[in-house]
């Protein structure tokens, strides 16, 4: 995974657990693997 894709990873996940109005449940773990299957279909 290359610093772009971590980085995208890393700031997609800090904005979704800010988010207050309604509760998110999420894995950084699951989060990359769903952005990694975004690049790989480009």
């Amino acid at each position: 995974m290359n610093t772009k894709a971590v980085y995208l990873v890393d700031s997609i996940f800090e904005k979704l657990k800010e988010y207050k109005t309604k509760e998110i449940y999420l894995e950084k773990e699951d989060l990359k693997k769903f952005v990694l299957s975004l690049f790989k279909e480009i």
